[in-house]
C-alpha cells in the first residue's frame, strides 16, 4: 500500500508533526462479512487492501482523524465472487502543543500521511486477527511505503490555450 504526497505536503505536515503528540489510536467501526461455509470457489484468490476514507476534526487541543481501510478477497471466477470483506475505521487522536493551530493544508497533509502511517499497523493487526475469526487463511499484508509525488502543475496552465504552433497540423 502506497502514500504519495508532493514536497509541499510534506512540509506542511512535518509543521502540525512538530507540534503534536499521539495521544491514542482506537478501532471506531467495523464491518465483516464472508461467504458462507459451503460455497466454493476458484483459485488462484485476489486480495487488495485499500485506503478508503481520511476525515479529521480539529477542537481546541485535539485534532481527531479518522482513517479507513477496506480489506477484501475474491476468486478467479467471471464474475468473481467475494470470499469475504473487511471495512474499518480507525480513531487516532492528537493532543495539540503551546496553542498549535495548523492550517488546513497542514491538517490535510498531515491526515492523509502521518495519521494513515500512524494507523496501518493497527489495521494490519485487525485485518490478519479478523480474516482468522472469518476462517481464512491468515494473509501477509504489505508494508505501507511512502513515495514522493510530482507537483501538480498550476491551474493556469491547465487551462491556457495552446499555441498555435503547438496545434495537430498547424504550419506555424
Amino acid at each position: 500500500m502506497r502514500i504519495s504526497q508532493t514536497t509541499e505536503q510534506i512540509s506542511a505536515l512535518r509543521s502540525l508533526q512538530d507540534h503534536c503528540e499521539i495521544e491514542g489510536i482506537t478501532l471506531e467501526s467495523c464491518t465483516v462479512t464472508r461467504a458462507k461455509a459451503n460455497a466454493s470457489f476458484l483459485q488462484p484468490f485476489s486480495v487488495k487492501p485499500q485506503l478508503s476514507n481520511v476525515a479529521f476534526s480539529h477542537g481546541g487541543e485535539h485534532f481527531v482523524v479518522e482513517v479507513s481501510f477496506e480489506y477484501a478477497a475474491w476468486d478467479s471466477s467471471e464474475p468473481p465472487e467475494r470470499i469475504f470483506s473487511v471495512n474499518c475505521t480507525f480513531e487516532v487522536c492528537y493532543r495539540m502543543q503551546d496553542g498549535y493551530v495548523p492550517t488546513d493544508s497542514e491538517k490535510a497533509s498531515f491526515s492523509r500521511g502521518t495519521a494513515v502511517f500512524n494507523c496501518w499497523p493497527y489495521a494490519r493487526e485487525f485485518l490478519r486477527d479478523i480474516t482468522s475469526r472469518l476462517g481464512h487463511q491468515v494473509p501477509v499484508l504489505p508494508l505501507l511505503r511512502i513515495t514522493p509525488k510530482k507537483a501538480e502543475p498550476p491551474v493556469e496552465k491547465l487551462n491556457a490555450a495552446p499555441s498555435p504552433a503547438a496545434l495537430p497540423g498547424s504550419n506555424q
